[in-house]
């Protein structure tokens, strides 16, 4: 894994400030520089994994990798409190850019925001990978964008929290996700009608709609639990595409240190010259926290976060998931999978954390076709700041 110069711009930018108008603090946070109304932030990510997997199309069991699957560097800053904008570069797997976004607030609780970043449309995408439970996100995931290109707005309070906005394909995408999906309008609005010291009920509700140039296409693959695993599940490459509307309805109640959360997504593809295709996704997972913390969760943005750690202790939680990919639509069969996966995460410190998840895939397929099958394990060492 090379590292250009070019990478380093960032902290460059930071010591070409006069000297005077500095004022540069490392901690937990990363590289911290105040020069009156501008604050910049140089942090990162590092997630090494070390996995075991089979290989149903060899077939062989237990094939083991060690790989990086993260090497981000991650620039943020603000100029007063009216503009913000971020940078982050991705060093390992798909690399590429990732968040390339600059925003405004011109009153206060909107923001209007610009570049690439991830869509607003499903609870599970918006959840940073540093506070995931799990080391990959879900299969029902495989129909959500992540990443796009465009605009949006968005504004929120306490318990609630909008979003609207017009998006491309994306500059890059995470490891595993495709860049193409149309262009066009999506949306997600979220609500927690009941938040009490040990109780917090979330409600959301997502939507999108796109089109397509006619040299466009899209696949959606879900890998079984690592991205150094074979694809457990695809769709093949899909063509002729005229509109995707997609929905995505999810909902989350948190009792103390128990985070129950579900999703569930239904996405339709429209063809000019062949039949359409509707595929669905749902997933559901169960959290506790051993040590009694409870999940962070912003209202504004209505995301959950990690464990709640604001005394700084440790802390650890295990975590189990069900999610289910339908990629049969009549005679068109590419299977239906399930994924049970279960894990362990001990949240050592701000800036350290080690996981572990075991997944066992199965996709059958309804109109012929020997299933598949698939186990994985995967342990990771992460640093983050």
């Amino acid at each position: 894994m090379k590292l250009s110069a070019k990478a380093f711009a960032p902290a460059v930018a930071l010591v070409a400030l006069p000297v005077h108008a500095q004022e540069v603090k490392a901690d937990e946070k990363g590289l911290t520089l105040e020069a009156g109304p501008l604050q910049l932030n140089l942090g990162g990510r590092l997630h090494l994994d070390a996995s075991v997997f089979d290989e149903p199309d060899v077939p062989r069991t237990g094939t083991t990798s060690g790989d990086v699957r993260r090497a981000r560097i991650e620039l943020s800053g603000r100029v007063a409190k009216v503009l913000r904008f971020r940078v982050d570069r991705e060093f390992a797997g798909a690399k590429g850019w990732r968040n390339v976004w600059a925003s405004i607030e011109p009153v206060s609780n909107l923001e209007i925001k610009g570049g690439n970043m991830i869509v607003p449309f499903s609870l599970e995408d918006l959840q940073s990978s540093n506070v995931s439970p799990f080391a990959e996100r879900s299969m029902a995931s495989a129909l959500t964008g992540g990443f796009g290109f465009g605009g949006a707005v968005f504004t929120g309070g306490r318990n609630w929290s909008a979003s609207v906005g017009y998006f491309t394909d994306a500059l890059a995408n995470d490891e595993g996700r495709t860049t193409e999906r149309g262009k066009g309008v999506l949306g997600r609005v979220t609500f927690a009608p009941v938040r009490t010291r040990d109780t917090l009920l979330h409600l959301g509700f997502g939507g999108e709609r796109r089109s397509f140039s006619a040299t466009e296409r899209v696949r959606f693959t879900a890998d079984p639990g690592s991205v150094f695993a074979p694809n457990v599940i695809s769709s093949g490459t899909l063509g002729s595409l005229d509109t995707l509307t997609a929905w995505n309805g999810e909902a989350a109640v948190s009792f103390g240190p128990v985070l129950l959360q579900g999703q569930a997504i239904a996405l339709k593809l429209h063809r000019s010259l062949f039949d359409d295709r509707s595929f669905n996704g749902q997933t559901v997972s169960v959290g506790w926290i051993v040590t009694g913390q409870r999940h962070e969760y912003s209202g504004s943005s209505g995301v959950f976060g990690g464990p709640d750690r604001r005394k700084g202790e440790g802390a650890f939680e295990i975590a189990a998931r069900y999610s289910r990919l339908d990629l049969v639509d009549g005679t068109f069969d590419r299977g239906i999978g399930r994924a049970l996966s279960a894990s362990a995460i001990w949240t050592i410190s701000t800036n350290l954390r080690v996981l572990a998840t075991y997944t066992d895939n199965r996709v059958r397929f309804p109109n012929g076709g020997l299933p598949a099958k698939n186990r994985v394990g995967v342990l990771r060492a992460q640093l983050s700041f």
